[in-house]
């Protein structure tokens, strides 16, 4: 290692310090004459001052403490960020995918011909025969409204529903305690109330046609729970819908063409401030929110909605490590209390509910999946729902919740183009045929052959932190593993062996014993009797 074996020499030895002191000295110089780290033999150079020593020795700490700050920031970058996004393929055929789950929900929340129909059943005339010895036995009329309510009155009010959605409007306790009472003396619960009052999908959708097909809408759409009530939805994955795993192929001629009318003689534009439907397209596992790629389609319009897909998925090195280190959870790493599935938009909603049940007691009839116990909110919840409106949607940032990102998902980037629906254009396509005014037509499809997918990977591995941090000591220092060895070696074998000497040159030079003479007995000290060793040197 450079290291010369020389032997020590008494006039070498400073008594004045311990052999632990003078040992590290030494062996300090030893290294610093040797080292292959830079600089360092300047500090120790015999044809140079104490200034220049100092002045090296002051540059060496600066770029050790500058190799030391770059190594800290690679390792921070390494622990806090790990992964990467890599584009795996750019021409990816699109039928491996589930074609997007769409769902089409009417700006509407109820068939006002339905409702109107379902409410005249509450006020009708109950003849019940029976037949006692003779004797007919007629009941008289059995009024099944609130008291003072009337049919137009009550159904001016199912607006008051909104009030489980949003905040827009205070609703006055006397119609809550009329839309309560109406439940209550029909012994009717929420669900069961709306069960009567939502639309149909065939009340919604007039014709469909999937993969070049024309099928009949039953077949491709099914009723689904969405934040915006009952929606009508096609290829989505949820509790108590038959999951039909529709498969995707590119190109509009391909996709999902729909034909929306209101089947709602009742229906009035300008009465409901609606005059169209609600497009979303969302993951397959998510719940139809405002988190989905939301649309509004227009009536007397026809809407191609193109899809661009994209994939992330996770390489096997980024999924054998902790959560902590990937900063994204797969689907059953983390459970959530409402929704089987973990998809970030899901955990949003989830929060959402808890926030409900933790301000309200209660949770909106269309988050109801039997999957707690928790009370279904009734009317008189409302103005606890709209008061704590900001609390529940985690506006205020002591009622957010930790919901990391998916590992792997997928994103649809939607384009929407709409133009005015033509009714006296001929066309050979019996799709069109006997489409009328105020119909909707809208086109969803994938606009590509191939999609892109993005591989999470690895940043950096151990292998790639070790050599950032050899670049960068090695950049300022010069120092490589082999020097970390070398000081190893030196302060702890050389150490040892510089220690070992020191000790027996001094316990020789006590063995010798110092060389003394006594003053002469006229020297001034000796009317003092104080005695003067001088020490000789051997």
């Amino acid at each position: 290692m450079g290291h010369e074996e020389e032997e020590l020499r008494p006039e070498q030895v400073d008594l004045k310090v311990s052999p632990l002191v003078g040992s590290l000295r030494r062996t300090w110089s030893d290294f610093c004459a040797t080292s292959s780290i830079h600089g360092l033999r300047y500090t120790r150079d015999e044809d140079t001052n104490k200034i220049v020593h100092f002045v090296w020795l002051l540059i060496s700490l600066v770029m050790f403490i500058c190799a030391v700050v770059m190594a800290h920031t690679f390792y921070v970058d390494y622990r806090s960020n790990p992964t990467r996004m890599n584009v795996e393929s750019d021409h990816t055929p699109v039928n491996n995918l589930y074609f997007p789950p769409v769902t089409i929900c009417p700006d509407v929340l109820f068939n006002m011909q339905k409702s109107q129909a379902f409410l005249k059943t509450l006020w009708v005339e109950r003849i019940i025969n029976k037949i006692s010895r003779y004797i007919w036995i007629y009941n008289k009329f059995h009024r099944q409204l609130p008291q003072g309510a009337e049919l137009s009155g009550i159904l001016r009010k199912l607006h008051i529903f909104y009030g489980f959605m949003l905040d827009d409007e205070r609703y006055t306790a006397q119609d809550i305690e009329q839309m309560e009472s109406l439940l209550s003396i029909n012994n009717l619960t929420i669900q069961q109330f709306v069960e009567h009052l939502r639309w149909d999908c065939d009340e919604i959708l007039y014709r469909c046609r999937f993969n070049g097909n024309i099928m009949d809408c039953s077949e491709l759409f099914q009723l689904s729970k969405t934040f915006f009530g009952h929606c009508c939805s096609f290829n989505l994955r949820q509790k108590g819908l038959n999951f039909t795993a529709q498969r995707a192929i590119g190109g509009q001629k391909y996709g999902l063409s729909v034909i929306v009318r209101y089947m709602d003689d009742s229906y009035d534009p300008v009465q409901s401030y609606s005059y169209g439907v609600k497009l979303l397209i969302q993951e397959t596992d998510a719940f139809p929110s405002a988190h989905a790629s939301a649309n509004f389609i227009a009536f007397n319009t026809e809407s191609f909605a193109a899809i661009r897909p994209q994939e992330t998925f996770c390489s096997a090195t980024v999924k054998a490590l902790t959560i902590e280190e990937r900063n994204c959870v797969f689907q059953k790493e983390f459970p959530l209390r409402y929704f089987p599935d973990y998809v970030y938009p899901n955990c949003e909603l989830n929060c959402r509910v808890t926030n409900m049940v933790k301000f309200c007691g209660c949770h909106t009839y269309f988050f109801d999946f039997n999957r707690t116990r928790d009370r279904i909110c009734t009317f008189r919840d409302i103005p606890c729902l709209v008061d704590n409106f900001a609390n529940i949607i985690t506006r205020n940032r002591s009622t957010q919740c930790y919901c990391p990102l998916t590992c792997e998902h997928f994103d649809f980037n939607v384009q929407i183009s709409n133009f005015p629906l033509q009714l006296n254009m001929p066309v050979a396509d019996k799709f069109y045929s006997g489409i009328a005014k105020n119909d909707g037509i809208v086109h969803v499809f994938i606009n590509s052959f191939s999609y892109r997918r993005l591989r999470h990977d690895l940043l950096s591995n151990m292998v790639t932190l070790v050599s950032n941090l050899g670049s960068a000591f090695s950049l300022f220092v010069g120092m490589s593993m082999l020097s970390v060895v070398e000081i190893i070696y030196y302060f702890s074998v050389i150490l040892r062996k510089t220690y070992n000497l020191e000790c027996e040159v001094r316990k020789r030079m006590l063995q010798k014993g110092p060389k003394f003479a006594w003053p002469k007995p006229n020297d001034t000290h000796s009317k003092h009797k104080k005695s003067v060793f001088i020490i000789h040197k051997s």
